[in-house]
């Protein structure tokens, strides 16, 4: 039997009334610190959280901006067998300097992990692919990645621990997504922004998915509601994935993968034939907002992601149309994020 301990860990203080909607939202971003034990006071009525190293900040925000007030701390927290990061793990066995350079966090999609390991450290890489499927159990295969790149949003990647696997079967919130982390773009960081989008749809909509990818919006839609969902992407391989994940789920509706170029198929629709749109697209989305307002129907929603500084993006004045709603939805870089913008199109 493996002795419990605990070592000191940044966390943020939530009421313990939302504390199981906060533990759920800060794994959904990735923030959770993995394998140590929530503390509750409740003589306070407060659950401290333990998260990732350097994330206070980002935690506080996502959770501020879904209704849950919380404060930063820092505290001891019990941890079980496989209570230590991946980054414990290398200390010794890396000189600090480089240590100091490895990032703190990582995406786990399925079974694979994907870390942004700067270029001069990947002669390290193994020691650090070992280190994360120590602590991340169910993980077969560790990449190192650049940003996205070209006209699907793919990611270079780099083999540094495990097997030659690239396809894998990802789950958020009850969806299995089958996705090739070397052929689609796919974003674990936004699973809670998939859900929070499906749980606004109603029976009977007929929605357009612009940009889908594998269809994470499409698929969370179909899942609960009876509502019909266009997936529209240029990209082959994702309306292949897309096809493999509407096999693998229970849908009350219906998602339909259409591959063609997003530009093409908008010449195709005629006007207010939409009920909602979805455009993921954070640096460009905006070039498309005159296109998306003319395919929704009068009261129709356009969900539009787009990328900005501090302040959110400036739009140009609306016609027949209001923005109802701006978000930060997630930390993109340093000082930049993805903003949701809610636009409600109206009728005279």
């Amino acid at each position: 039997m493996v002795q419990e301990a605990s070592r000191l860990a940044e966390c943020v203080e939530v009421e313990s009334v939302s504390a199981d909607k906060a533990i759920s939202l800060l794994r959904s971003f990735g923030l959770l610190l993995p394998n140590h034990s929530v503390k509750s006071d409740r003589l306070r009525r407060v659950v401290r959280v333990p998260v990732v190293e350097g994330s206070t900040s980002q935690a506080v925000e996502i959770l501020r901006n879904r209704g849950i007030f919380s404060v930063p701390c820092v505290d001891l927290f019990k941890t079980g067998s496989r209570g230590v990061r991946f980054i414990d793990l290398l200390r010794g066995l890396l000189p600090e300097d480089v240590l100091r350079r490895v990032p703190r966090s990582y995406q786990l999609i399925g079974s694979i992990a994907i870390i942004h390991l700067p270029e001069d450290l990947l002669s390290y890489g193994s020691l650090v692919g070992e280190a994360i499927a120590r602590v991340s159990p169910g993980v077969k295969t560790v990449y190192t990645s650049t940003a996205t790149e070209g006209e699907f949003r793919v990611k270079r990647l780099v083999k540094i621990w495990g097997e030659d696997l690239s396809e894998t079967v990802h789950t958020e919130y009850g969806i299995k997504l089958c996705v090739d982390v070397k052929k689609v773009y796919f974003n674990p960081s936004l699973s809670y922004e998939h859900w929070r989008v499906s749980e606004e749809v109603r029976d009977g909509e007929k929605v357009l998915d612009l940009f889908s990818g594998v269809g994470p919006y499409s698929l969370h839609i179909a899942s609960k509601r009876s509502a019909t969902c266009f997936a529209v992407d240029s990209n082959p391989w994702a309306i292949v994935y897309l096809a493999k994940s509407i096999s693998l789920n229970k849908l009350k509706g219906r998602v339909v993968p259409v591959l063609s170029k997003v530009e093409e198929f908008l010449e195709l629709v005629s006007e207010r034939a939409f009920s909602r749109v979805i455009i993921d697209l954070p640096h460009r989305s905006l070039e498309y907002l005159s296109d998306v307002l003319n395919v929704l129907s009068c009261g129709g929603v356009g969900h539009v992601y787009a990328v900005s500084g501090e302040e959110p993006p400036e739009l140009k004045p609306l016609k027949s149309a209001y923005l109802a709603e701006v978000r930060k939805v997630l930390e993109y870089a340093p000082r930049k994020y993805i903003y949701g913008l809610k636009i409600v199109k109206t009728c005279s």
